[in-house]
């Protein structure tokens, strides 16, 4: 998924609030700044996401406070009501919603906030599977040295 580069600064909201209303004015036009606000208001919810998206170069922030930049976006559509089958996001939704709905996806990204948040529960992790791995070892080769004495 691409998505553009936004810069944030303190005009960006009325800016995005006239352009949506704009859209939602005129039934001429397509809601494209509609269905990007929506989607940026999907993918933030804490001031972690917006280290994420200014990481990936998605969010320049003119703002010295993440939680406003936040807040901003979990606003901006409230009240908005729009038809989003026709948005050209549509396929993309639907693919993100269909890898999230996998069990494999969901118990992979369980595994990794829970368990695997720093390198050393990774080491413990490989160390812990290969301990089992030279019991299983030794076990079975006792086993057989039992079953198949050499003498």
């Amino acid at each position: 998924m691409e998505i553009p580069t936004i810069r944030i600064f303190e005009r960006t909201l009325p800016t995005l609030r006239n352009l949506i209303a704009f859209e939602q004015c005129f039934s001429d036009t397509n809601n494209e700044v509609t269905f990007f606000a929506d989607l940026m208001d999907a993918l933030i919810d804490t001031p972690k996401d917006i280290k994420v998206l200014q990481d990936a170069g998605i969010l320049k922030i003119g703002l010295s406070n993440p939680k406003e930049v936040t807040q901003l976006f979990n606003r901006l559509c409230r009240h908005v009501y729009y038809d989003n089958s026709d948005s050209y996001l549509r396929e993309s939704y639907n693919s993100v919603n269909c890898y999230c709905d996998s069990r494999w996806h969901r118990y992979r990204a369980v595994l990794a906030r829970d368990y695997f948040r720093d390198p050393w529960a990774i080491i413990s992790l490989g160390g812990a599977f290969i301990l089992l791995i030279l019991t299983f070892l030794q076990t079975f080769y006792s086993m057989f040295g039992y079953y198949n004495p050499r003498t």
